[in-house]
């Protein structure tokens, strides 16, 4: 299920974010700071909301500015970071293994397809560039994407059930949606916009259960684009 990559458009992002794996540590129902946020989800002074009132930044246990792209518009989407320690999060969703569907030449590794997005991602390549020229190229190996990834739900931080993000596709409030962040030090950039790239690297294909289109639900072997997003840097 592609939400947070550039096959929605403008919007660009590949929003699969999936589930299980025993090396992550999956938070409650609420998400990781549920104890910290008030009935609606929301913090005290929150700078950045998910779509159903979350605030972003506490759910992933942040201290400064996310990059957080509200895909549902039920709230802004959060492109501003402040000069100081910002982190870009990202990550995939996949159907319930109970409910996986494929297309017919596909056979998954794993029985649930979020442990099988997980078991074939291998590396993820961070690119910033301000008109054109890279100011900033990482790479992070599975190993460490997974030590700062959350495990949750769908209904975490989207409003759910939702059918608009993918046409004949509903993703229930269950649907597993793996999330991880990577930190960046806005004071080594000039103010102003900027665009920030994610590759992932996966061993082998992958399809997210969803629906039988393998154009629309799966990610082939090797390096691809799974999202470009502008945003801005400000005054602190």
């Amino acid at each position: 299920m592609i939400r947070f990559r550039a096959r929605i458009a403008t919007r660009a992002v590949t929003l699969v974010l999936v589930v299980a794996s025993a090396a992550l540590v999956a938070p409650s129902s609420a998400g990781p700071a549920s104890a910290a946020l008030d009935s609606g989800g929301r913090g005290p002074g929150a700078r950045c909301l998910s779509d159903n009132g979350t605030d972003v930044a506490r759910y992933f246990g942040l201290r400064g500015d996310a990059i957080w792209l509200n895909l549902q518009g039920q709230q802004p989407a959060c492109l501003t970071v402040r000069r100081g320690t910002f982190a870009r999060t990202h990550g995939w969703i996949a159907q319930e293994g109970s409910k996986a569907v494929y297309p017919a030449d596909y056979t998954p590794v794993r029985r649930e397809p979020i442990a099988d997005f997980l078991s074939k991602l291998t590396e993820a390549r961070y690119v910033i560039s301000r008109d054109g020229v890279v100011e900033v190229e990482r790479v992070v190996r599975g190993r460490a994407l997974r030590s700062h990834a959350t495990l949750g739900r769908f209904g975490d931080l989207f409003v759910a059930p939702d059918t608009t993000l993918v046409p004949g596709v509903t993703i229930g409030p269950d649907a597993p949606e793996w999330t991880s962040h990577e930190l960046f030090d806005a004071r080594r950039f000039p103010l102003g916009e900027h665009t920030i790239e994610i590759y992932w690297t996966l061993s082998a294909r992958h399809c997210d259960g969803f629906a039988p289109d393998p154009v629309n639900n799966c990610l082939p072997a090797g390096e691809s684009l799974s999202t470009s997003t502008a945003f801005t840097v400000v005054p602190r």
